[in-house]
């Protein structure tokens, strides 16, 4: 039998391949369900992991995946059944007890120990305050007429032997610096004992069997570690160390606040298991090769996180928006022809009323009704809210994804869709932008998050105030697959959408728009009189640019010119310039007076001196000031002329 594949999985479970993952309805759910999903897994049973968010059973889909002929039939033997282990209560601190107690030393911790044969061994108390130290650790056990005595009365036993008994070989043991250690361990269903007292003569519990230890975050734990991982070693066993990051000095397990799932990707890593997997090229040419899929054409590819910058009040929460709106009725908006597919606006900036105030213009430009969106578009926001960070990174860096992240996964998840804008990395990245290390993290987070959903992520972002578009290290740019940019041009109103990288599609592709009453309609579908108006807003641009451009060729010849009449007048002079490809002298005076209004020239002092050595004056253009930075405009109120 061939191994199995995400393809086939989703033909037989009447689904489809969505990145990584075959999802498709639960068994007894409706077609349209997508509730569960399978993934290819070397390291599980039948090599998939199947998983059911809406109560379905994994074990009954695999068994539907080997009717079809998908996965190997049921073997005789328990090999493939996972052990648990078993559940026992904490043992309470004990009242009865052999060990001497004096002064205000008490019993804070209790442990017990088991033979083979699931009698009682001996116990290990631990004591609070010890003899000369701040704890100290005493054992008993019940003589033959049940009295307690001190000491362990018998030969040393490994922590939780029990369990050590009942799991098979292929089974990973986990061992921590103590019991209570292991006892967290084994809350996680983790095979797990202590190597605090480990002997030689446990030996034949770790032969062969793959053991992952834990030490303390101090030179006592790296001590003691090593010391296990050489007995480990010496019995034949296959040890890996494991450091958990983000632990506090002198910290353990106890202190660290990761799950189950981050503990065995922590072991996986640490084991070398997720060795680099190179492509089956005998299996891919057999296979017809498919060009990226984009949700919004040449924009934003799916399975990817794009970047979506501009500076404050351009419009790109009015766009991200407009585009979300967009793909949920399944039109076309500003010539991009959307596939129909639910979409998700998520804004930290803007709160319910604006983002309904916004809702209402773009359907009424769509001339739709916004009751049609009730369940594809899904508008959302997280002002105000404490914690909206999608991720927090720890003393060493590690990423640590927060609850907003959980919530924003479930969210995709639960709405199927397919294109989230997040608006915007100010909000939600809270590291520092200037890190490549950490930017290039928090990307492939959301890299995962988009290749799961084989959705289209688009993150909104400022430029910084040196002018590039986007603010921060380059590994923003470097790390995303993607990204566009819009500009705004106050004086002729006219945005300009700007693909600023594109590893998918043609780089430099333009789209040039206006605002209308709360919404932007392209330049190919304006009414004649909005026609005329865009036309002669274009031409005013271009008058403006040829100005600028003749005025930077006298400064560079060091020769000035004046807003006043005269023999060096600029529109005069300018007009019999190349660099003013002859549009003429009348052109160039309303170009003058246009720059001026919108603070782009001024009469100053130039960076020369004339025949009489003074300080030469005439026309220049104005130095640019900072740009807004990431935190610095709080939506698009001011998105109108």
């Amino acid at each position: 039998m061939t191994a199995p594949n995400l393809q086939e999985i989703a033909r037989v479970m009447g689904g489809e391949v969505r990145g990584s993952r075959a999802c498709f309805p639960t068994p007894g759910h409706s077609k349209k369900d997508r509730g569960s999903w399978a993934s290819i897994e070397p390291g599980a049973p039948d090599g998939v992991l199947v998983h059911c968010s809406n109560g379905g059973d994994p074990l009954e889909i695999k068994d539907l995946l080997r009717d079809a002929g998908i996965l190997p039939p049921r073997s005789n033997d328990n090999s493939a059944i996972p052990w648990i282990p078993p559940q026992r209560e904490p043992t309470k601190p004990a009242s009865e007890h052999g060990v001497g107690l004096t002064g205000n030393q008490k019993i804070v911790a209790t442990f017990e120990y088991f033979e083979a044969d699931g009698a009682l061994a001996y116990r290990k108390h631990r004591i609070e305050p010890g003899r000369h130290r701040d704890k100290e650790f005493f054992y008993d056990h019940l003589d033959q007429n049940g009295v307690w005595r001190s000491g362990r009365g018998g030969d040393p036993v490994p922590y939780r032997i029990l369990d050590l008994i009942s799991a098979p070989q292929s089974e990973p043991l986990y061992m921590a610096e103590g019991e209570a250690k292991a006892d967290k361990l084994a809350s996680f269903g983790l095979l797990a004992t202590s190597h605090k007292d480990w002997k030689d003569e446990f030996g034949k519990f770790v032969a062969g069997r793959t053991v992952y230890i834990l030490p303390d975050n101090d030179e006592t734990g790296t001590n003691l570690a090593s010391h296990a991982l050489e007995a480990v070693e010496s019995a034949d066993g296959i040890p890996h160390l494991i450091r958990l990051p983000g632990l506090p000095p002198a910290g353990d397990i106890l202190d660290w606040d990761g799950s189950a799932d981050e503990l065995k990707e922590l072991a996986q890593l640490a084991a070398g298991s997720n060795a680099i997997k190179t492509l089956d090229l005998l299996a891919l040419c057999k296979v017809e090769p498919r060009p990226k899929e984009f949700i919004i054409p040449r924009l934003a590819p799916a399975g990817e996180v794009t970047l979506f910058t501009g500076p404050g009040s351009a419009g790109k929460s009015l766009l991200a928006q407009q585009f979300s709106t967009a793909a949920a009725y399944g039109i076309p908006t500003l010539g991009f022809d959307i596939p129909k597919t639910s979409s998700i606006y998520l804004t930290c900036e803007d709160d319910i009323g604006q983002l309904h105030w916004r809702q209402s213009h773009i359907c009424s430009a769509f001339n739709r009704s916004m009751s049609d969106l009730s369940e594809t578009l899904h508008l959302a926001s997280l002002r105000g809210e404490i914690g909206a960070e999608l991720a927090t990174f720890t003393s060493d860096r590690a990423i640590r994804p927060t609850a907003t992240f959980d919530r924003l996964s479930s969210l995709i998840e639960a709405t199927d869709s397919r294109l989230i804008f997040l608006d915007n990395v100010a909000h939600l990245f809270v590291g520092n932008e200037n890190d490549r290390g950490e930017v290039t993290r928090f990307i492939n987070l959301l890299n995962r998050l988009a290749g799961q959903a084989s959705a289209a992520l688009i993150l909104l972002g400022h430029p910084n105030k040196n002018g590039d578009s986007y603010s921060g290290t380059t590994a923003w740019l470097n790390a995303v697959r993607s990204h566009f940019d819009i500009e705004h041009d106050p004086m002729t109103d006219i945005r300009t959408l700007r693909l600023g990288k594109a590893n998918y599609a043609r780089k430099g592709d333009q789209v040039r728009f206006m605002w209308n009453d709360w919404s932007f309609i392209s330049e190919d579908e304006l009414p004649p009189d909005k026609a005329k108006q865009f036309a002669e807003s274009q031409q005013a641009s271009a008058d403006n640019e040829l100005f600028l451009a003749c005025l930077r060729q006298r400064s560079k010849e060091q020769r000035a010119v004046s807003e006043k009449p005269s023999s060096t007048y600029a529109p005069k002079v300018f007009a019999r310039m190349p660099e003013s490809k002859g549009i003429g002298q009348p052109r160039l005076e309303k170009a003058l007076d246009r720059l001026f209004r919108i603070g782009k020239i001024e009469r100053g002092e130039l960076p020369w001196r004339t025949s009489d050595r003074k300080a030469a004056q005439g026309l220049r253009e104005v130095r640019e000031t900072a740009r807004d930075t990431p935190a610095a405009n709080a939506g698009d109120y001011n998105a109108s002329p």
